[in-house]
């Protein structure tokens, strides 16, 4: 199933217009073999080719906070990030701005249980989040005064709690 999904993005791929249109491809093939009816483009912006997958199927990529999407995009990295030695920084998958509209929710979502945390003087844990979603919640809080953030646990279990200070 690899050969089927991967041509080698090795040496043939040498400018950015090979390595994003190889991404899509890829990214086209899984979804395609997931029987899923989406569209896929792409761009690259510096080093970092950013996917939007839209369409009928989009809510299967989104469902369970976008594990499918999360999945597709970690396997994208390993596949065209790991020993290539392309230009390719990172490879971000999205869904019609996706990613976005979720940093807004998790920065709210931080706010308000920082401001339970300060009211009640206890700590507060949130539901285990991707270490992408758990950082946006750290960065979010850093500056607020009277808590800290620590994260622990394991795995996909690994969640923030918030603490008074």
């Amino acid at each position: 199933m690899t050969n089927q999904l991967r041509e080698d993005p090795s040496p043939e791929m040498r400018d950015s217009r090979d390595a994003t249109e190889a991404v899509v491809d890829f990214c086209r093939k899984v979804l395609e073999l997931l029987g899923l009816d989406v569209a896929v483009s792409a761009a690259m912006r510096e080093e970092t080719i950013t996917v939007n997958v839209s369409g009928p199927d989009r809510p299967v990529l989104l469902a369970t906070t976008a594990a499918l999407l999360n999945s597709l995009e970690y396997l994208a990295n390993k596949v065209f990030r790991t020993g290539t030695g392309e230009e390719i920084g990172s490879i971000v998958l999205d869904s019609d701005e996706y990613r976005r509209h979720r940093e807004a929710e998790l920065v709210l979502l931080a706010q308000m249980a920082s401001q339970k945390v300060l009211a009640q003087r206890r700590p507060l844990s949130l539901q285990p989040m991707t270490p992408k979603e758990r950082r946006i919640i750290h960065l979010a809080l850093a500056e607020t005064e009277g808590i800290r953030t620590e994260s622990a646990g394991e795995g996909e279990n690994r969640s923030i709690t918030i603490f008074p200070s």
